[in-house]
């Protein structure tokens, strides 16, 4: 990654990109059974927007992701992280009506990490319905350098205290994927996984973790008028996952103790 490169990727940033299309309550469905959200008795599944407007057919990389320099420029750093998002929900989204996005990629940032380079992408996402903005969604990408390979971590003595548990199957992964149209091969792909990218297992999705956490919270106050979440550290299938809300925030815990995620909802 040089100077040069970065000044070439930034020709990608501030072009914003329409899409219309009638919201297709299916998807939401089965984003809802994804995290196994009882939609009849709670609604709208928490981050359920992320089943529409999905990624159109086309060439995907050997990572599973659509082939670089699409909406995304062709940065060079070969893996690429969603690291967080903050969202704000202004009104509720109809099934069955139309509705438009626009998404913009607004920055992208060089930086050094503690495994090397680090390219950070800020993305501004909205979604328009009957003439009003419904979401609001700033979204965090991640590419950086190859890194060591990650042990798997060893579970506590004690299991943390927790509001709820969740252990994500590879069949929930799978549905996961599915619903959003998520083809990264770290979370359907144990051989890739752990070969090419240096894991102990598959990875769970770090939306897919935000949700349950905004499902949380939602589950005691109802519908989220904000949202945000940052993911810290990586969660495995097979593992469990503690999850935690308190006066200053939320939480994801693995199994070894570690904040895996940080989250807030109001």
């Amino acid at each position: 990654m040089t100077p040069d490169d970065i000044a070439h990727w930034q020709n990608w940033v501030g072009k914003p990109e329409w899409r219309e299309e009638v919201l297709h309550g299916p998807d939401v469905m089965r984003f809802a059974e994804a995290l196994q959200w009882d939609v009849e008795a709670l609604g709208w599944p928490p981050l359920g927007h992320l089943a529409l407007f999905l990624p159109p057919p086309g060439p995907r990389g050997p990572d599973g992701h659509p082939v670089r320099g699409g909406f995304f420029p062709p940065v060079s750093l070969p893996r690429r992280m969603f690291a967080g998002a903050t969202c704000r929900f202004h009104r509720p989204l109809i099934a069955g009506a139309p509705a438009m996005q626009k998404r913009v990629l607004t920055s992208l940032t060089p930086k050094q990490g503690k495994t090397g380079a680090l390219l950070l992408g800020e993305v501004r996402i909205e979604i328009w319905q009957d003439g009003e903005v419904a979401l609001e969604e700033a979204q965090t990408i991640v590419w950086r350098d190859d890194s060591p390979p990650v042990p798997l971590p060893v579970p506590a003595p004690h299991a943390p205290n927790a509001d709820a548990m969740f252990t994500p199957t590879p069949l929930q992964l799978f549905l996961f994927s599915a619903a959003t149209a998520n083809g990264h091969r770290i979370h359907y792909d144990r051989a890739y996984a752990s070969e090419e990218e240096g894991y102990p297992g598959l990875v769970v999705h770090g939306p897919l973790v935000a949700a349950q956490l905004l499902g949380l919270w939602e589950r005691r106050h109802g519908p989220a008028k904000a949202f945000e979440f940052r993911a810290a550290a990586p969660l495995f299938a097979g593992q469990p996952v503690a999850l935690k809300a308190s006066e200053d925030g939320l939480q994801a815990l693995r199994c070894d103790g570690t904040v895996a995620m940080t989250a807030a909802a109001g």
